[in-house]
């Protein structure tokens, strides 16, 4: 299941919001093929509430463009002009909250090809707009 933007925004905008930040939880074995169980998902769904709601609106730290789930992982990926502010930002939201089973990747991606990736893929009927 994908959840994605389906605009894309300005150049100016992908000039300065040029930094890739892929947060990946892993739930199950890679090709098990399944989605998380209810209490996993439901930690999910916190976590993806918190820390779109605080990347998206609060000083426009981030910008969370897609969640890609299945092969036992949801990914999330977040656009961002500095990965230190981010990650400092990403720290102090989730501070004091239950630590989560995270890995995190950074590119450099001012094209924004990770999202214009899940654009141009054939849709598979569970994708949406974010």
């Amino acid at each position: 299941m994908t959840r994605y933007r389906s605009g894309m925004p300005s150049s100016a905008d992908r000039a300065l919001f040029s930094n890739l930040i892929i947060i990946r939880w892993q739930y199950a074995d890679t090709g098990a093929g399944s989605l998380p169980d209810d209490e996993t998902l439901d930690a999910m769904t916190e976590f993806e509430d918190a820390v779109l709601d605080a990347a998206d609106y609060e000083k426009h730290w981030g910008s969370g463009v897609a969640v890609v789930t299945g092969d036992g992982a949801r990914e999330w990926r977040f656009y961002t002009p500095d990965t230190a502010e981010f990650m400092a930002n990403f720290n102090r939201v989730l501070a004091g909250k239950q630590a989560l089973p995270l890995e995190f990747q950074a590119f450099d991606d001012p094209e924004w090809i990770a999202l214009t990736e899940l654009q141009t893929a054939p849709q598979d009927g569970n994708d949406e707009d974010i």
